[in-house]
């Protein structure tokens, strides 16, 4: 698919080297993020101010930490790391094992995968717990195991935690060709839901890039879809999204591409601007809010985009595929597409002129979802053609919005009267 614009950067040895020490930086950083979690979030001290919305969050926490440590494993080789992470596991692990999970994994074995899963994460740690592993495997090979209605990204995720407890055969799942790693993603009006759809399957599908595809699927396309819900993380300045997506290049080992490579841009920008990564709003604060649960409420809901972002990082480093570096050099002076959101922009008015150039899906994509918006079938069929001159009608973006005409000249032919 030539529309993509495979970049592979020959910068040599040296300069690959300092990408992957970048990004193991900020694996740290993430790890920073843990550590701040543990002892001002997660804490049981903290249990009986509000014990079910504690319950929930140590839940979803405990699992995305337990991921994270075991992805920082891969990524960060040092001793002095190896024992940073040791510390964050030991530390973990009460909440990972606590008397409501092991409840949950002798009453409820259909939802085992997402009780098992942290528990599963910290024995390849190195931080066992025999008596709830002999619970867990029983609970994970239960006549009810699979008894609990998932979507086929879920059958992913759920496949996913038990390879770690059974094996990488686990992996090998039916409804990989049912997820939109086989079926796609409708992109013209992709919901949010839709995009974490496919961020989920492709990690799950491959533990992160350890294992392959199969060989039926097309890993062109799939780095297409990408790059369209990077666009769309951009346009709604949505960094958790994007954070998600930037695992894309390294799992599917295709490159990075221009729009792909300006992301990246993005994301890297603002963690340095911010020390970590802005999630989705704050919320409000309480009456009479002391700073503990103040420090607990912002923490709470930010930690969330730091971990993915942190994991991004740790999977491009397992991958071999660190970002480029971006272009040094004044602002192009071109005029910015008609992208939402705020960050990308800044980005674009710091890119050189040889960048913005590079950037004509982007500028394509966004055009696109303004016109499809307005349903302006005139413009619609005026970016088709600026696709096909581009060589881009192979790009599954520009392939759904041929087909939207094609559908529409369909309609209007069935209104005509018979002569």
């Amino acid at each position: 698919m030539a529309s993509l614009d495979i970049e592979f950067h020959a910068d040599g040895p040296d300069a690959s080297i300092l990408r992957i020490a970048s990004l193991r930086e900020r694996v740290r950083g993430a790890l920073r993020m843990a550590r701040l979690m543990l002892e001002e979030v997660l804490d049981t001290r903290f249990a009986g101010e509000a014990p079910a919305e504690y319950l929930n969050l140590v839940g979803k926490a405990s699992g995305e930490l337990a991921m994270l440590l075991r992805m920082a494993k891969r990524a960060l080789p040092s001793p002095q790391d190896a024992a940073l992470i040791d510390e964050l596991a030991r530390d973990l692990a009460p909440h990972t094992r606590a008397p409501h999970v092991y409840r949950s994994l002798l009453l409820r074995p259909s939802r085992a995968p997402m009780y098992a899963l942290a528990h599963l994460c910290l024995v390849q740690l190195g931080v066992p717990d025999e008596e709830f592993d002999r619970v867990a495997r029983l609970a994970l090979r239960s006549s009810v195991c699979a008894a609990n209605e998932r979507v086929p990204y879920r059958m992913l995720d759920a496949a996913w935690a038990r390879h770690l407890a059974f094996g990488v055969s686990e992996l090998e799942h039916p409804a990989i060709p049912l997820s939109p790693l086989g079926a796609g993603v409708d992109l013209l009006e992709a919901t949010t839901d839709d995009a974490y759809a496919f961020t989920h399957a492709l990690p799950y599908a491959t533990d992160f890039g350890r294992v392959p595809l199969p060989a039926n699927l097309d890993r062109r396309m799939l780095l297409g879809i990408a790059e369209a819900l990077a666009v769309k993380a951009l346009d709604e300045n949505d960094l958790d999204l994007l954070s998600e997506v930037l695992m894309a290049p390294g799992i599917l080992g295709l490159g990075w591409t221009p729009t792909l490579s300006f992301a990246w841009g993005v994301l890297e920008r603002v963690w340095n601007h911010f020390g970590f990564v802005p999630g989705p709003g704050v919320p409000l604060e309480a009456v009479n809010e002391t700073r503990p649960q103040a420090v607990r409420r912002v923490l709470g809901t930010l930690y969330h985009t730091t971990f993915a972002a942190g994991l991004c990082c740790a999977t491009l480093i397992a991958c071999g595929a660190p970002p480029p570096e971006a272009e040094k050099g004044p602002g192009g002076g071109m005029l910015a597409p008609p992208g939402r959101g705020l960050e990308w922009k800044v980005d674009w008015e710091r890119s050189s002129r040889k960048t913005q150039e590079s950037l004509l899906f982007l500028g394509l994509a966004f055009r696109l979802k303004r016109e499809v918006e307005a349903v302006d079938l005139v413009a619609i069929r005026e970016l088709v053609n600026c696709a096909a001159e581009a060589e881009m009608l192979g790009h599954p973006l520009f392939t759904q919005a041929l087909e939207l005409l094609e559908r529409v000249s369909a309609s209007l032919q069935a209104q005509k009267p018979a002569s």
